[in-house]
């Protein structure tokens, strides 16, 4: 009985390393980024299966808006949620709704993605988050088509933030303090 213990929880330790794996990287300030995806559907199929969706994690504040865009030799399909996503091996997410991660049980609540439809570049999407904290992109091609890779991709993702609240204060201050001195000054 020991020996059958002690064999289930190394196939459960194997399985849970094995399982886990690493996302394609953080965004977290913007840039240009590249990496390749197996196939030009696992957007569309919404799977991630042998590589067909890219996760990027992105940390963000409310108010800022993002724009990513994707340029590569198929159509890319781009979503973006609320969460994060720590297994990319071949669970299925939902494109354009919320879900849940099986590894960590966390939901990633979608804020925005493209459409996905045929013949529709999917490569720029441009949106405002409306929470703060860890985001996931997920991108992948949505021609629909299932051919092989690899496709390569750049993405350039450009982050503008929004004013933090007392920068606006010290700016509406010294707007204040101006005025004042001003009207001090005329007769």
């Amino acid at each position: 009985m020991k020996k059958i213990l002690v064999f289930l929880l190394f196939i459960m330790l194997v399985l849970s390393t094995s399982a886990h794996a690493t996302l394609s990287g953080d965004v977290t300030g913007g840039g240009n980024f590249s990496n390749q995806v197996a196939t030009d559907n696992g957007w569309i199929i919404e799977s991630a299966a042998a590589n067909g969706v890219d996760f990027w994690t992105l940390n963000a504040n409310a108010g800022d808006t993002v724009s990513i865009d994707i340029s590569s030799v198929i159509d890319f399909g781009i979503s973006v949620y609320f969460g994060s996503v720590m297994d990319d091996l071949g669970f299925a997410f939902n494109n354009n709704a919320d879900f849940t991660d099986p590894l960590s049980g966390q939901l990633g609540t979608y804020i925005g993605g493209t459409n996905g439809d045929f013949g529709v570049a999917g490569s720029l999407l441009s949106l405002i988050l409306p929470n703060a904290g860890i985001h996931t992109i997920a991108v992948g091609g949505d021609l629909g088509f299932g051919a092989s890779g690899p496709f390569n991709y750049d993405m350039n993702v450009n982050i503008v933030s929004v004013p933090e609240t007392a920068t606006l204060l010290l700016l509406l201050s010294g707007l204040l303090a101006l005025y004042f001195t001003r009207q001090k000054m005329e007769p």
